[in-house]
């Protein structure tokens, strides 16, 4: 039986639309494989991400325990440490009457010191551990500093450090929370003696920049340290990141947090084997 032309032509037509067709499903086909191979690729980063998120909260939790525990701990120390530094004292002055020996004298002094450091330990577990709330007050710039300085006196007669403070005769008082404050700079200025274990130069700046007027006060803290690698800059205001070993790695965590509750900025500018400064910058408008 012949085949009619026409019916050749009825062949190929289909056969051209069973090839397109077919081209058509292993299109969808591939396309379908790649979305299910998204899918797959999507379901495991979710999964990994519900197993960060649980590793995270369990951490949280874990570190809010502690935080508790520590918190709790440190109120119980700090009264015996106040009686301490209080018969320290009256010890020094008893010293001083009755003796002329200098090194008795110094033994009441290191002790004194020694009170210091563990309430300045005290204070930055108790800072981290609560969330800043500021009190605001009128508090005078420069009394502040000096009382500092006064406070850090050992370490930098231990470090040989030269000190200066420079402030300027238009700098009004600081609208802020004196404790608060306090603790940012005392833990800044303990960092950069900690950077000149072998002498140096200690300067510290406070004005308002004449562009902005009275609504802005700006402290500078500047040492002659080695400065700050790139590597370790990207990390020095995480919680319990040091280089150092000792401390707890609090310190600029602390001052951080202090003056971003002031509303404030805090940056470092750093240059190797020049030294750092840091730079608070605090807006001075009552809210």
């Amino acid at each position: 039986m012949a085949v009619k032309d026409q019916d050749i032509e009825i062949l190929k037509e289909a056969f051209s639309q069973f090839t397109l067709s077919s081209d058509t499903l292993a299109e969808s086909y591939r396309a379908l494989r790649e979305e299910v191979h998204h899918l797959k690729e999507a379901l495991h980063e979710s999964q990994l991400e519900k197993e960060r998120l649980r590793e995270e909260a369990e951490r949280n939790h874990r570190l809010a325990v502690v935080g508790e525990m520590a918190a709790r701990m440190a109120h119980e120390l700090r009264n015996p440490l106040g009686s301490i530094e209080l018969f320290s004292s009256l010890l020094q002055k008893e010293v001083a009457v009755h003796t002329i020996d200098p090194e008795k004298q110094d033994w009441g002094k290191h002790l004194s010191s020694a009170v210091r450091t563990m309430d300045y330990a005290i204070s930055n577990l108790l800072f981290y551990t609560g969330k800043p709330r500021p009190k605001y007050q009128w508090v005078e710039v420069d009394p502040l500093l000096s009382e500092l300085l006064a406070f850090v006196s050992h370490l930098l007669q231990k470090n040989r450090i030269h000190t200066q403070i420079e402030t300027t005769a238009l700098l009004t008082p600081l609208w802020c929370d004196e404790n608060l404050i306090k603790q940012a700079l005392l833990n800044l200025i303990t960092n950069a003696i900690e950077a000149m274990p072998n002498s140096g130069q200690l300067t510290i700046k406070a004005y308002t920049p004449e562009s902005i007027g009275q609504d802005e006060c700006v402290i500078d803290i500047q040492d002659t340290g080695p400065g700050i690698s790139e590597k370790t800059l990207s990390h020095i205001f995480d919680p319990f990141f040091t280089t150092k070993s000792t401390g707890s790695g609090l310190g600029l965590a602390i001052a951080q947090n202090a003056i971003a509750a002031h509303k404030g900025q805090i940056r470092v500018d750093t240059r190797i084997g020049q030294g750092s400064c840091f730079t608070l910058r605090l807006p001075q408008k009552k809210e």
